[in-house]
């Protein structure tokens, strides 16, 4: 009797890496492979036609969902929330295009229950057309994947995840998202690296994330993308993804100008009245602002989303002799920086100093007591500055005694005082690094994403330009090495599924 294939259902969305991934994985697994992508009108002649990568069956999501004339139903959606235990507000409001950072659109509620209940309705048809054995898709960030996601949760079906353990280039591909490392695992005899020698290591993600995300771009990359903004959602060719709803070459020159024009006189702001220099004897937290809108604070970090009032709760709760230092994040450039209220609430508070984005990151954790942080990497390259660290959530360096996670913000004061007196254990932290070489592998992932971005999506700007066959073609050739490597640690999780389900 010929054994089962397991049926692997791909997210593929246009520019990230999983279609690549897919095409390795199905060269070397026998599976019965399913697509559900998410692409415009001008990409589907390279969908329907292209020979690359060969699936069962693919569907459209965009194809499922009209954002015209569709009324929704809230009883039916009450429904459907309560049998795949859904929280469809938090979902919601942490979605950018729905609330608070959409350019082009004030979504009615009204319109936002309307392409919800599509999306679950579409979904729930797929997922029980095929009832796949395994879903592979990229780390949930918008609504639509989110949704996806905790829906195939909720079915117990099992979901491969691929995501940044932000230590140098090291990857991992896991049923959880970051998952934190477990130190139970110990090597008696491991080789015990000084602090100076880990922070070389340490310092291999940000010298990763500066090669391939350089914070500057050209004028002439500015003006190209933006021209081409304006080409690709002509006619709203792209009119059922909600993310482009209100999108058209008036309303996107304007926003872009609006936010040239804002950044200029924010930047303004922010060098009149932001520190740029601080004594060596002062004492002080340090709490790097979080680049806004993205996963770590609309997903991971909810509830901590407005980070004025969490500012606020810290230094309030910092002992007397210790001020709160606060960076701007130097990425926000790109967003047009933030709300001049936002810079001014913040200068208002006693004992904290607004730092200029300018500063170095590494000059103020290494000159610290400790480190604030929501979710971001900061508390991880403050260890191998022997720096301790409150986390608001749960990050993959939590299993470390000197990072502290409370429970809710009344433990705050207590928690600092724990942190404060804490130290950074050596023996521990080596432990850490060596867990998570041994559970992660080494991968060009940043550079492939930023690559096909470039390729498919002219920098990253836009997602609904066509595809040339041809050209994904060569860029899957030309990266084939890197997503053979992808592709083999997801088959790893596959195989150790089965192994588990086989004890």
């Amino acid at each position: 009797m010929d054994k089962k294939k397991d049926k692997i259902l791909f997210w593929v969305e246009t520019v990230d890496l999983t279609f690549g991934i897919a095409k390795s994985l199905i060269e070397k697994y026998d599976c019965d492979p399913y697509a559900l992508m998410a692409y415009s009108p001008k990409q589907k002649s390279f969908f329907d036609n292209q020979k690359l990568v060969k699936f069962t069956k693919s569907w459209n999501l965009r194809d499922y969902v009209n954002q015209k004339n569709h009324k929704s139903d809230i009883e039916k959606l009450k429904t459907l929330e309560e049998k795949f235990s859904l929280s469809l507000k938090k979902i919601i409001y942490g979605d950018r295009f729905f609330y608070k950072y959409n350019h082009y659109r004030q979504f009615t509620d009204e319109e936002i229950f309307g392409i919800i209940e599509q999306e679950l309705n579409f979904y729930v048809q797929i997922l029980d057309e095929i009832n796949p054995d395994y879903v592979i898709m990229r780390v949930p960030e918008y609504q639509d994947i989110e949704l996806f996601y905790e829906i195939c949760k909720s079915k117990k079906i099992k979901v491969i995840i691929l995501s940044s353990v932000r230590l140098g280039s090291r990857w991992r591909v896991s049923e959880e998202i970051n998952p934190v490392i477990s130190l139970e695992n110990r090597e008696k005899d491991l080789k015990i690296k000084t602090f100076g020698e880990l922070r070389e290591i340490g310092k291999g993600y940000t010298n990763v994330r500066k090669r391939v995300f350089p914070l500057e771009k050209s004028n002439f990359s500015q003006k190209f993308t933006l021209l081409f903004s304006l080409f690709s959602i002509f006619h709203n060719s792209n009119i059922n993804n909600y993310r482009d709803f209100g999108k058209t070459p008036l309303t996107t020159i304007l926003s872009r100008m609006k936010i040239l024009i804002n950044s200029f006189q924010k930047l303004r702001f922010l060098n009149k009245n932001t520190v740029k220099t601080y004594s060596s004897d002062l004492s002080f937290a340090y709490f790097p602002l979080h680049y806004e809108p993205e996963r770590t604070i609309l997903r991971e970090g909810e509830y901590y989303s407005n980070q004025v009032s969490l500012i606020k709760n810290i230094s309030q709760s910092l002992p007397v002799d210790i001020n709160l230092l606060v960076k701007e994040h130097p990425e926000m450039k790109s967003f047009g920086w933030r709300d001049l209220k936002f810079y001014k609430d913040i200068l208002e508070m006693p004992n904290v100093k607004l730092i200029h984005p300018s500063v170095s990151n590494e000059k103020l954790i290494q000159n610290s007591k400790m480190i604030f942080t929501i979710a971001g990497t900061t508390c991880i390259d403050a260890l191998f500055y022997e720096k301790p660290s409150i986390a608001l959530t749960e990050v993959n360096c939590s299993s470390l005694s000197c990072i502290f996670v409370p429970k809710n913000l009344n433990e705050l004061p207590s928690l600092i005082k724990k942190c404060l007196n804490s130290k950074v254990d050596l023996i521990e932290l080596n432990h850490y690094v060596n867990n998570v070489e041994k559970n992660t592998f080494d991968c060009n992932a940043f550079f492939l994403a930023t690559m096909i971005a470039q390729l498919l999506g002219h920098g990253g700007f836009v997602d609904n330009a066509p595809i040339n066959e041809e050209t994904m073609k060569s860029f899957l050739e030309e990266n084939k090495h890197d997503f053979d490597i992808l592709a083999i640690e997801h088959i790893k999780v596959i195989e150790s599924i089965h192994a588990a389900n086989k004890l």
